[in-house]
């Protein structure tokens, strides 16, 4: 198995890092901000290593970060100040991605895997991702991005994500990076796969109310061209929208439908599961909590196929 060290930025409740444990991969540094993630993280792979509480707290001293081979960081999107004026590691002050950007800079890892939305390519008509790029190309790394959905990894989940692999330059093949190819056929999903028939069906399914709302929702959305409103699949259905942060609310993108009964939510851990998070894994007390920490995860699956993709660049 690999030998490399990492650190795991913007943590979440630590699906990004999961896979690379997998590979024999030693974390030696998390940041994350919110405290109720920071907890289920803690609970599920220990706190034996650095844990801080806000990342931009090295900003001034990234040399305290332990050495590491690999970032993580599935960073927030946030626009840039100086609108590309000089497109490159200066252009990042001020924003969430400079802290990441500065310890790479002190710190000289193998190489960034860095995950934000789909959007992040058009963000501020494209200049995020060209400050982005051309930061990391200053600092010395050959960068490659993609978008990769989870429906092509296994998750009956149509969520598309856009990827970052920024590799070292002076490392064999940095510039020849190949994004993994799809690890499942479309047509092999089921929404079934992730569904948990022993769940509490009474306790998910919603209340009369709720479904009135819905419906009479997606009847003024359908008559001023505003969309759909809520999507309601079954056991059979090949895959579900995106689950969200805010699913914790109504439910409303991903309702399961269930016979001569209102339609019901995802349990916890089918939210789990259509993320890719492992039987086992401890989510938090909270269905609220849970439910935007699901909603705010990377899809397991997705970065258990990057890492493999990477290993050969952290030996």
């Amino acid at each position: 198995m690999a030998n490399f060290k990492f650190i795991d930025l913007f943590a979440g409740i630590g699906g990004m890092r999961i896979p690379f444990d997998e590979l024999g991969g030693e974390c030696v540094f998390t940041s994350e901000l919110d405290e109720h993630a920071r907890s289920v993280y803690q609970s599920n792979f220990g706190a034996d290593h650095v844990m801080n509480t806000d990342v931009t707290s090295v900003d001034n001293c990234p040399e305290t970060v332990p050495d590491h081979d690999l970032v993580l960081a599935g960073f927030p999107c946030q626009p840039f100040s100086h609108a590309g004026k000089k497109l490159g590691f200066e252009d990042t002050r001020g924003t969430l991605f400079f802290s990441i950007a500065n310890i790479v800079k002190a710190k000289r890892p193998k190489v960034l895997l860095l995950e934000n939305v789909r959007g992040l390519k058009s963000h501020d008509g494209g200049n995020t991702l060209r400050v982005i790029l051309a930061s990391l190309k200053e600092l010395g790394y050959e960068a490659h991005t993609q978008i990769l959905n989870a429906r092509d990894f296994g998750l009956p989940q149509n969520r598309n994500r856009l990827f970052i692999v920024a590799i070292r330059s002076d490392l064999p093949g940095a510039s020849d990076y190949a994004f993994p190819e799809p690890t499942v056929k479309r047509e092999d999903l089921s929404v079934a796969m992730v569904l948990d028939l022993t769940c509490d069906v009474a306790g998910l399914t919603i209340s009369d109310r709720l479904w009135t709302g819905h419906k009479e929702r997606r009847e003024r959305n359908q008559a001023s061209g505003k969309g759909f409103g809520y999507q309601i699949v079954s056991a059979d259905s090949p895959y579900t929208a995106t689950i969200s942060a805010r699913y914790y609310k109504d439910g409303s993108e991903i309702l399961i439908a269930q016979d001569g009964l209102n339609p019901r939510l995802l349990s916890v851990r089918e939210a789990g599961n259509l993320q890719g998070f492992p039987v086992g894994f401890k989510f938090h007390a909270s269905k609220k909590q849970a439910y935007k920490q699901l909603g705010n995860a990377v899809p397991v699956n997705v970065i258990r196929a990057l890492s493999a993709s990477l290993e050969n660049y952290l030996g």
